[in-house]
């Protein structure tokens, strides 16, 4: 798994931002999409070198062929994109996608987390933990739809269960903000990492997401991101 991001690989960051790929999940959940659009995935992810590419787990064997002999991750959403499933189906949906992915990203239980159903949570989430095994899992609980205060003890209980990441957002309602990563990283610190997610559009965003704390970026938008270009003395601009 990746180191986290020192100043240094910042600043290498700021002057190629080609280098930016390797923290990059290459993005694909939409439940409209094809397996023509997940072969696609790959082949920009191969083209692009992103870190790994993030399907839905039905897609998860076609994106494993797709990515033969490529060193690139495969990442499978689990309980997408709402939490609610029970935590069976949850481990239902690992155990099909195990043979296939490196990393799981699971989405908290919503309702159970505004209720305050905290035992029920830190229960649940050490069960998942478990059935990684040595698998990377990321937790997301939508820090969008979270108040701050929200947003520290979801931070806290992902901490709690050992999990290997805390996560922004599934993307789908509204995007995340930087202050949200600012609040996690005072949660966790450097225990676990941190993968920002939701609306993260252009290379100016997402490194203002790698300094703020993150140490992934997750989004469908990594070709426009990596393809920035730097003109000295006049910032960044797209092709």
């Amino acid at each position: 798994m990746q180191n986290q991001i020192t100043k240094q690989v910042l600043e290498s960051l700021k002057k190629n931002p080609r280098l930016v790929a390797r923290y990059i999940d290459h993005t694909e959940v939409s439940p409209n999409s094809t397996a023509k659009d997940v072969e696609k995935l790959c082949a920009e992810a191969k083209k692009y070198n992103f870190y790994s590419v993030m399907v839905l787990p039905y897609y998860a064997p076609l994106a494993k062929k797709s990515l033969k002999d490529a060193e690139i991750k495969i990442g499978a959403v689990i309980g997408f994109p709402f939490g609610v499933q029970c935590t069976k189906a949850k481990i239902a949906e690992m155990e099909k996608a195990y043979p296939f992915v490196d990393e799981f990203d699971v989405v908290i239980n919503r309702p159970a987390l505004k209720n305050k159903d905290y035992n029920f949570i830190l229960k649940e989430l050490k069960m998942l933990v478990r059935q990684k095994r040595e698998k990377i899992l990321k937790v997301i609980i939508e820090s969008p739809e979270l108040t701050e205060n929200e947003i520290a003890k979801a931070s806290e209980l992902v901490l709690a269960s050992d999990a290997d990441f805390v996560k922004t957002a599934v993307g789908l309602r509204g995007p995340a903000k930087i202050k949200h990563i600012q609040i996690m990283k005072k949660i966790v610190g450097n225990k676990i990492k941190i993968k920002a997610s939701g609306g993260i559009k252009n290379f100016e965003l997402a490194l203002a997401f790698l300094e703020a704390g993150a140490s992934r970026i997750g989004t469908s938008h990594g070709i426009k991101i990596v393809r920035s270009k730097v003109k000295k003395g006049e910032g960044y601009f797209f092709e």
